[in-house]
């Protein structure tokens, strides 16, 4: 029993060792993570406990602000002709997928890849007799309206946006500004949407005026996403925060999810496989089916 407490422990410190190669993360996103991979609720003083073990194993991880990051990749990839071809065809291949979740994961990964070439690798792509992969994430964020956002976020007023959805197509958005991600070396404003009653995500080089309004966005948050879990899955189900059982039924519940982020759930809810399915809203069912559809292809 004490064997596999100890290789739960240290999954859940690769998971965390993972994630941080991608992001920098606060402590509550890290704790966050940790839960996503069971049915347990712990103590913030747990995240403190993983970091300690990844810096005794020489792995510099430092602090930005409120945020924990990796201070340097944990070892350089060193790609010959042969493995850049490789990446190309996973490139072709990605562009290829229908699924956007799945698409968004496998994009994440090959961004992790390239921030951990290695100087000779790079040196290798600048050589243009070579047609093989060729880098498309900017790994460096450039863009003086981050601040500004930045500050959106932190006033929790309301903002209105004009934002090009597509080139020369313009289209005006009232919503609740919540923070400043990045993905692809860009940076993105995620916010609640009113028109959509969903969270959307706004290209910050995309918007082209905003304003603030005098309303607060303290009670702006998305519709519920509800799911039924079946079977031995429903009796031992521990609710999440935002979480609550809305039906009892003989051999299922009916959940309420009020907080989580949706494409956090989904990751989290297709784990359960075919004792979980999601009732509402509509899109959500839809994206879970199509990212099952992607993963049958692949591994069929």
């Amino acid at each position: 029993m004490a064997d596999k407490k100890i290789t739960n422990a240290g999954y859940r410190v690769l998971e965390l060792l993972k994630e941080l190669a991608r992001r920098p993360l606060s402590p509550a996103e890290l704790l966050n993570i940790i839960e996503e991979k069971t049915d347990n609720s712990y103590r913030k003083e747990l995240v403190n406990k993983y970091l300690n073990t990844l810096k005794l194993l020489n792995i510099s991880i430092c602090k930005v602000k409120d945020k924990y990051c990796l201070e340097k990749s944990l070892e350089p990839i060193n790609f010959d002709k042969m493995d850049l071809s490789v990446l190309k065809f996973m490139q072709n291949y990605m562009n290829k997928l229908q699924c956007p979740i799945y698409k968004d994961k496998l994009s994440e990964t090959m961004q992790i890849i390239e921030q951990n070439f290695s100087d000779n690798t790079y040196a290798l792509l600048q050589d243009k007799s070579i047609k093989a992969y060729i880098p498309y994430f900017n790994t460096t964020v450039h863009d003086e309206n981050v601040k500004i956002f930045e500050k959106y976020c932190v006033d929790k007023l309301k903002l209105e946006i004009e934002y090009a959805d597509k080139p020369k197509e313009f289209q005006t958005y009232k919503v609740a500004p919540l923070k400043i991600i990045y993905k692809k070396g860009q940076a993105i404003l995620l916010a609640y949407c009113f028109a959509t009653n969903a969270h959307k995500e706004f290209l910050l080089c995309n918007i082209i005026n905003s304003q603030q309004l005098p309303q607060m966005t303290t009670l702006a948050s998305p519709s519920s996403v509800t799911f039924k879990l079946k079977n031995r899955l429903a009796q031992a189900y521990k609710l999440k925060k935002g979480e609550s059982v809305i039906e009892y039924g003989r051999d299922y519940i009916i959940v309420s999810n009020k907080l989580e982020d949706k494409e956090l759930l989904i990751k989290r809810l297709i784990r359960y496989f075919d004792s979980c399915e999601i009732l509402y809203p509509k899109i959500m069912k839809e994206n879970m089916l199509n990212l099952l559809d992607e993963m049958e292809k692949l591994y069929a």
